[in-house]
């Protein structure tokens, strides 16, 4: 079983409670504004209840003539009652406005945060898109979710049994049928919509999480199947995931109409029973006109919460199936516990040593390392050479705790790296990638990321060091020019070069440069590397490098092979060696890059 296999077969399946509980949690910060919001509601709700009985009252005065007075101070009172609900109506949604958009705020705040907590296996099995779509499909049916249950069901079910309250006053064998009937209604459109409409609306919410993952995907890989004339391929599997989606979401809506029926039915027996229960009471000289103006009125108002009762319950129960995607984002274990907090490192010197190192990466068999050691010493400019696969990523990735270990321990400045904090390890890490990612923001605060109150001055001192600077001078915005997203208005070497930089004016005591010069022309790489070596001068320097030119002063070339140390030494020592791996990687090089 497959590592993302493992996880889900891992999971606990997600209930209602489960999200009642997660909404509950956020609800909870925001006490004092859920009281109101509850208590207006309550008012609002007893006020309407009570509509039917002032209308009943207005009428029957006008049935006896009752003096000029009376009936003008009974409709007053019939009048009042809708203005002072208005008035009620305007206040509570002036509450429950900031309380909700506090909520959004804080779900999409927490969610963001913890998504930034989650360790790198996690997002090797996961699709960006679906992450993306999760989190913003989140703030909608929260809101959802707490506007069924605050807004809708509370309120109903005060006007339920206000009105039974009422109505036993003037009709007591009427209410108790009508109590029972309510039970009956209740309970038909709860099993319509968790066991007909629900499960339909659950497999719709996985199929848009699906196609939004699939469209990312898809229009991320563009230029990938332009290049492998692949667009008719692409549009095809495309089609075929809409058409998943269509499906699924017809019979969502199907099953959703039935329910519907269902519901209108229930409100016609309603109907039937308080207008036929009100005409047995009028056959038998207990209610008068004005009572069945009562029957009809508190009927309307009956009606107009019912009639959305199975529409509510049906909108819950889909905005919580929509909201199992972000409990599930929120119950990934995060990188590192929140408790115990770990103290920072103390990093300044960049000594690294791996001791008798163990690991295997997360669904894999084959360790990549085992019982592996190596010490680097201060400001020391080593290079990682050898094939893909043979651990030199993986060396960096360990250093940098984006994976546990399995066995032995890494120090950096004899500090054990697990009993400190990663912000702290990583604080003293400087990184320049293959593919540098950089963010849709100004070239400043691209080159500013690692040291972001530095001025511009020393923005464009960095920028110089990388040779980056003419070309950035010479747009039309320059410095604030934005480089879009992941940086695709810029080609692979400029990219590289903004990456450069941003290492330089982080200035930390331990430099990572994996293949950094790979995107750049012949010219460029002569101008950078003369800013690399000033760039590695005094700190503690790990270059993994395929183009041997680009390493050939480095104060120790390490070769790997399948996770091992086979050679290692300068460029002079390793060349020479007639049957040695390096000197075959130099002797095969062609345009400056090891041959697989």
């Amino acid at each position: 079983m497959g590592f993302a296999a493992k996880k889900q077969a891992g999971k606990k399946s997600l209930g209602f409670t489960h999200v009642l509980r997660f909404a509950a949690g956020y609800w909870k910060r925001q006490p004092k504004r859920l009281a109101c919001v509850l208590v207006f509601l309550l008012a609002s709700a007893l006020i309407e209840t009570y509509l039917p009985n002032a209308l009943a009252s207005f009428l029957g005065a006008i049935r006896q003539e009752a003096g000029h007075d009376e009936i003008l101070r009974l409709l007053l009172v019939f009048l009042g009652l809708y203005f002072v609900q208005a008035i009620v109506f305007i206040v509570t949604y002036r509450i429950y406005n900031v309380f909700e958009t506090n909520l959004f705020k804080q779900v999409l705040d927490d969610a963001f945060s913890h998504v930034y907590g989650l360790p790198e296996p996690y997002f090797a099995n996961t699709f960006m898109g679906a992450i993306i779509s999760k989190i913003n499909r989140a703030r909608q049916k929260i809101e959802t979710f707490e506007d069924q249950i605050i807004l809708r069901i509370f309120p109903t079910a005060v006007v339920l049994i206000g009105t039974i309250v009422f109505l036993s006053m003037r009709f007591p064998m009427l209410a108790l049928l009508m109590t029972v009937y309510l039970v009956i209604l209740a309970v038909s459109s709860a099993y319509l919509v968790f066991n007909v409409s629900g499960p339909a609306q659950g497999d719709y919410a996985e199929a848009q999480d699906h196609f939004g993952a699939h469209l990312a995907d898809s229009v991320s890989g563009i230029a990938t199947a332009k290049a492998y004339a692949q667009e008719q391929t692409e549009i095809a599997r495309f089609v075929d995931v809409t058409t998943a989606l269509r499906a699924k979401n017809v019979r969502a809506y199907l099953r959703g109409n039935l329910a519907a029926f269902f519901q209108r039915m229930l409100l016609m027996g309603m109907l039937a029973l308080l207008l036929g229960g009100g005409t047995w009471y009028l056959f038998q000289g207990k209610a008068t006109v004005e009572s069945m103006a009562y029957l009809a009125f508190a009927y309307n108002i009956l009606q107009s919460y019912i009639r959305e009762l199975g529409e509510n319950i049906k909108n819950l129960l889909t905005s919580s199936y929509d909201l199992h995607a972000i409990i599930d984002i929120m119950r990934e274990p995060p990188e590192v516990p929140a408790e115990p907090a770990l103290p920072p490192l103390d990093i300044r010197a960049g000594a690294i040593a791996f001791e008798n190192v163990g690991f295997t990466y997360p669904g894999k068999t084959r360790p990549i390392f085992d019982n592996f050691s190596i010490n680097i010493r201060p400001g020391e400019r080593v290079a990682l050479v050898g094939h893909s696969g043979s651990g030199k990523t993986s060396f960096v990735r360990l250093m940098q705790q984006m994976y546990p270990l399995q066995s032995g321990r890494i120090t950096v400045d004899g500090q054990d790296i697990t009993k400190g904090s990663r912000h702290s390890l990583r604080s003293a890490l400087a990184l320049v990638p293959q593919d540098p990612i950089l963010f849709h923001r100004s070239l400043a605060e691209n080159i500013a990321y690692g040291k972001p109150g530095a001025s511009l001055d020393a923005v464009r001192q960095a920028a110089r060091q990388a040779h980056i600077d003419d070309f950035i001078m010479a747009l039309p915005q320059q410095y604030e020019t934005l480089v879009g997203e992941r940086g695709i208005k810029l080609s692979g070497g400029e990219r590289q070069r903004i990456a450069i930089a941003r290492a330089i004016l982080a200035d930390r005591p331990v430099l990572i440069l994996d293949e950094a010069t790979s995107s750049l022309d012949s010219e460029s790489e002569r101008a950078v590397q003369d800013a690399l070596r000033t760039l590695t001068h005094g700190r503690t320097s790990i270059m993994i490098a395929h183009r041997l030119s680009t390493i050939l002063d480095a104060d120790r070339i390490i070769v790997f092979d399948e996770g091992k140390i086979v050679e290692e030494g300068t460029h002079d020592e390793l060349v020479n060696r007639p049957h040695g791996i390096y000197a075959g990687f130099f002797r095969l090089q062609s345009g400056g890059f090891i041959t697989e």
